[in-house]
């Protein structure tokens, strides 16, 4: 019995022994199964077509692989497992590995109609969208390179026009607008800022951006009638836990698009003679003004004795690096998501001194926390912290040096760089090589720190289905720290007699420092709904919003006595001046929006705010700002799915809106404050002493208030053949009433104070805008093609004027009541004298020709046939500002892992004159020749007589040495272009090739921005700001043209994610 038991004892402790080890090798061979397991498959499209380049991953772990040329692939997975087939262009498709062998078919991403666009105070489907809504998503924003994220927005949103005037590190000079009707609202995640702020974040932190350009800006009121811009930021993803984090570095070379080359010292000399002779008012008979350079000073140029001087490249290095980091952690569970980026970004500038450069620091934080099933709250922050460091000497100074600065000119004494040199026939001694040295002559250093943070609760209402209130506060802080030192110096010349002699630059030494503390903050409280009642759609919301903001300014200077950068090494007696301004500017508003659909078939959507103001007076300072829109998805009708089966979307909408905007007033009532001790400024005596006082600038008008624009919009959205052909007309107008204007009616000095501001002007801008995209897949291939144009045009319907004397003097007025703005008047061209002949028995009196008129001379055309130029021929050529057109173009192919993006813009029917350096040989006291002049009329020899009919002459493209170029139209430019924004070349790594490393992704490219441009100007970069209609972009000193040029920039990256 006890053998029996003890046998079986030992038999069942040998049978859990057994079990175990069975058990555990079981287990231990699972891995090993899963591993052994190999699942083999083809990927095709919905006709067969094998799918070349598909990723294929096992869900939850790193394994995957792409499939080959024949769309097949092979993976390690258990049975147990799933698998995930994606492919861009198709519906990605999850698939149980519980079969060795598979055919996956990845159906078309029709899904564009279902995509979420962001609008005013929410977002809606594109397809059930009756606004004139564009939208770009992060990836078509990051394949262009660039500094500024405005500029990578530039020819892919139909409607919006983006001109880059410069290039200068933390400067951001460009300009944006919507339709030709100005500077649009700008809002980021709810908030409204300003172009600044939106041109310096970091692209990689933007998820999308929507431009709401008809009665849809209405929602957004006061502000909204240029339309709005709406940036969203990138939020986390739910990964189960899990995070991804994503590198991504960027190296480029900048290089000028383009500088005007001034020519050699020989052909300077002997062009600047030319200008001599050909001045037939100096040089009359007998007597005749000699030449100003011999042929000895030529020949010591032209054999290389003396070495002439080449300003631009004394000045600016050919290549100028500039480099951008980013990082970024997204990632999530079911309770809290979350966003983090930190980006990071150093611009040299083309200055050989080094001492021109912007660094820029990005960050922001986006946490998205579900606290209960029905309580959410979302809390950001972000900001930038940027420095820009030039040398004291203003850019536009130093580039207009370096195009007027003689080639005969030293940039040192004999070489010696402890000995700047002066031209002393220059005017006032400058150097242009010493200005650019911030060691030498002082610098101006601008600081920027800006930091935002936001909280909203978003809480679900028990009861109603869909009901739900949200709360919402941000606060905004930005001030600027600014460094301004002008450091003495010397310049040297040396005399006839070897010694030397200096000239005092910049004395006395000057320190100013000033800071600018702004906030701002924005409250909203909303409630929101959304349901759906069998076919019937309904949403709708209600809004209070106030948004605040205050401001101050301050600064101090001293002239140094001490060679430092510090205020303390100044005197105290006299040195200190100060200027405060501080102000505050509140608005509030309601909101409310409405939209309903039946089927997503027929749609209406209704909006409202109702806007306050403290610009305005108290009776004035509130308005009310409707829009109604609606559409019709014809394509939704039974009977257009039987006639046209491969339509897939047709729709037909409309919309109107009334808006306003309180951007060109000021504060009620009109003051300035300011607190100083300077001479002839606001203030009052007091014991003989001026002291700081407050005084209103303009008289007060109690009956101000915001211009209003109503905005008409007709549009046509299609989509052909699942979506592979795609596209939108659309016709507008606006109509603005109530601007701005002051009265022209002389109020005498003794009043003390100017008129008012009233609503007196009204205009309107009108056009049209057409957009296709073409997408498909050709042998294994992706590729996409898309265009976009519109036309636009602006017409004064009343605008204040003085009276004209006559009919005339009325109808040579640009803007006038009743005509396109922006009209050009100009005498027209009429042709080229060729001969002295020819200009001999020309039949036209009057236009300036006579004795001293040569073969290559522009005469004007007698434009109303009365035999005479005079002011009667002088009538419209161009418009200018706003191109007539304005349009680009996408393009692009995946292949592989290999892609190309190409993206073009360009305008035409934009005008544009130039002066200065463009329309004359040697200004400025005789200063450098642009070498565009060598190919110019100019006789045979050059000791020839230019006025003796005898003398033979070579033709070429400009007039005789300095005679006029600059009239009878030829100063009116057609700056029309085309240019290359974007070309983008990359190459994805295979999954297989670096899942090992646990990374997840890798991408390398090529990028180039503003490589190639198409244009019929010589010599000048399109974009450039010139005098436009007679003046110069508003600007009377006319310096803008002397801005810092566009770059041209090659880069190299990569972006890595694990």
């Amino acid at each position: 019995m006890k053998h029996k038991i003890s046998n079986t004892k030992e038999s069942a402790s040998f049978s859990w022994k057994t079990m175990m080890v069975v058990l555990l090798c079981f287990l231990m061979a699972l891995p090993m199964s899963a591993q052994n397991r190999i699942v083999r498959g083809t990927v095709v499209d919905q006709t067969g077509e094998t799918i070349i380049g598909a990723n294929v991953r096992v869900n939850g772990t790193t394994r995957g692989v792409i499939t080959d040329i024949n769309g097949e692939f092979e993976i390690a997975a258990d049975a147990k497992e799933k698998l995930t087939i994606s492919f861009i262009g198709y519906i990605d498709a999850v698939v149980a590995a519980d079969k060795t062998n598979l055919k996956v078919t990845l159906k078309e991403d029709s899904q564009t109609l279902e995509e979420v666009v962001v609008v005013g105070y929410g977002t809606q489907k594109k397809a059930t969208l009756t606004g004139a809504v564009s939208a770009i998503n992060n990836k078509e924003i990051v394949v262009t390179k660039n500094e500024n994220v405005v500029n990578m927005l530039s020819g892919k949103v139909p409607g919006v026009r983006i001109s880059q005037k410069s290039s200068q590190p933390g400067e951001f000079d460009n300009a944006i607008d919507i339709r030709g009707m100005g500077d649009p609202l700008i809002v980021v995640d709810g908030i409204p800022r300003d172009k600044d702020y939106f041109s310096r974040m970091d692209a990689n932190e933007i998820d999308n951006v929507s431009v709401l350009k008809d009665a849809s800006a209405a929602i957004y009121g006061v502000r909204a009638a240029n339309g709005v811009i709406l940036v969203t930021t990138k939020h986390g993803e739910a990964s189960n836990g899990k995070f991804d984090i994503t590198f991504s570095a960027n190296y480029g070379w900048q290089q000028f698009l383009y500088v005007p080359q001034t020519a050699s010292a020989a052909d300077h000399m002997l062009l600047i003679n030319e200008k001599y002779y050909n001045a037939f008012g100096d040089n009359t008979y007998p007597n005749r003004t000699p030449a100003k350079y011999t042929w000895q000073q030529m020949m010591e140029y032209s054999t290389g004795r003396k070495k002439s001087t080449n300003w631009t490249k004394e000045l600016f290095d050919d290549n100028v690096p500039q480099q951008q980091y980013n990082v970024s952690v997204n990632g999530g569970s079911e309770k809290v998501n979350y966003f983090f980026n930190l980006g990071y970004l150093k611009q040299e500038g083309s200055y050989k001194s080094g001492s021109l450069n912007y660094d820029r620091w990005n960050f922001r934080s986006n946490i998205d926390a579900k606290i209960t099933d029905r309580l959410k709250a979302t809390i950001q922050t972000s900001g930038y912290m940027d420095e820009k460091n030039q040398p004291f000497t203003d850019i536009w100074s130093v580039y207009k040096k370096a195009w007027t600065y003689r080639p005969t000119s030293e940039a040192y004494v004999d070489g010696d760089h402890n000995y700047p040199a002066w031209d002393s026939e220059m005017g006032e001694p400058e150097n242009p090589v010493a200005a650019i040295n911030s060691d030498l002559t002082g610098y101006r250093r601008e600081k920027r720190y800006n930091f935002n943070g936001a909280l909203s609760l978003t809480y679900d209402i028990p009861g109603v289905k869909g009901l739900s209130a949200k709360a919402f506060y941000s606060y905004d802080y930005y001030t600027t720290n600014n460094t301004s030192y002008k450091r003495a110096y010397k310049l040297y010349n040396k005399r006839e007699d070897g010694t030397m002699e200096s000239f005092d630059r910049n004395a006395d030494s000057n320190l100013r420092r000033n800071t600018d503390p702004n906030y701002g903050t924005v409250m909203q409280l909303s409630l929101n709904y959304a349901n759906k009642f069998g076919d019937h759609n309904v949403g709708a919301m209600v809004l209070f919003e106030e948004q605040y903001n205050n401001w101050d300014n301050f600064y101090a200077q001293r002239v140094m006595q001490l060679d430092g950068e510090y205020l303390i090494y100044g005197e105290e007696k006299d040195q200190i001046g100060s200027m405060g301004g501080a102000g505050d500017k509140t608005r509030q508003s309601v909101v409310g929006k409405v939209n309903y659909d039946y089927k997503g078939r027929y749609m209406v959507d209704f909006s409202f705010r109702y806007d306050g103001s403290s610009s305005f007076p108290k009776g004035s300072r509130w308005g009310f700002f409707p829009s109604v829109s609606a559409g019709w998805r014809i394509s939704e009708e039974a009977f257009m799915k039987e006639w046209i089966p491969f339509l897939t979307n047709l729709k037909i909408r409309g919309s109107y809106g009334k808006m306003g905007d309180d951007g060109g007033a000021s504060t009620y009532p009109q003051t300035v404050i300011a607190y100083n001790i300077e001479k002839d400024k606001i203030g009052w005596f007091y014991n003989g002493a001026l002291m700081a006082g407050v005084a209103a600038t303009a008289i007060p008008n109690p009956d101000l208030t915001w211009y209003t624009a109503e905005t008409y919009n007709l549009g046509l959205d299609f989509d052909l053949w699942n979506q592979k052909l795609s596209g939108t007309f659309e016709v507008f107008k606006r109509k603005r009433s109530g601007l701005l204007a002051t009265s022209s009616t002389v109020v005498p000095g003794t009043v003390g104070a100017s008129l008012p501001q009233e609503n007196l002007n009204s205009d309107q801008t009108f056009g049209w805008e057409i957009s296709l995209n073409h997408r498909n897949r050709v042998a294994g291939v992706n590729y996409w093609v898309g265009g976009q144009i519109s036309a636009t045009k602006n017409r004064w319907d009343y605008r204040l004027d003085s009276q004209a004397s006559n009919s005339m003097d009325a109808w040579r007025r640009r803007d006038v009541s009743g005509r396109n703005k922006d009209i050009w008047f100009s005498y027209e061209e009429g042709g080229r004298f060729t001969s002295y002949e020819q200009i001999r028995y020309h039949n036209v009196t009057g236009g300036g020709y006579g004795q001293g008129t040569l073969p290559g001379d522009y005469y004007y055309k007698d434009w109303n046939g009365d035999g005479v130029i005079n002011g009667d021929d002088n009538h419209p050529m161009a418009t200018y500002n706003l191109p007539v057109f304005n349009y680009g173009f996408v393009m692009g192919a995946e292949w592989k892992g290999v892609d190309i993006s190409l993206n073009w813009q360009g305008a035409a029917g934009v005008y544009n004159s130039y002066d200065e350096v463009f329309t004359e040989v040697g200004p400025f006291n005789g200063g450098a020749v642009l070498d565009i002049y060598l190919d110019r009329w100019h006789t045979i020899n050059p000791s020839d007589d230019p006025f003796n009919p005898n003398t033979q002459w070579v033709s070429g493209l400009y007039p005789a040495t300095g005679h006029s170029f600059s009239n009878a139209g030829t100063g009116i430019k057609n700056t029309s272009y085309l240019r290359l924004k974007t070309l983008e070349i990359g190459y994805t790594l295979p999954k297989t090739w670096v899942a090992k490393a646990g990374v997840k992704d890798l991408r390398v490219y090529f990028n180039a921005y503003n490589l190639l441009t198409f244009t019929g100007l010589d010599n000048i970069d399109p974009e450039r700001p010139g005098r436009q209609g007679g003046a110069n972009n508003g600007d009377s000193s006319g310096i803008l043209f002397y801005n810092y040029p566009v770059n041209r920039t090659f880069n190299i990256g990569a972006t890595i994610k694990f």
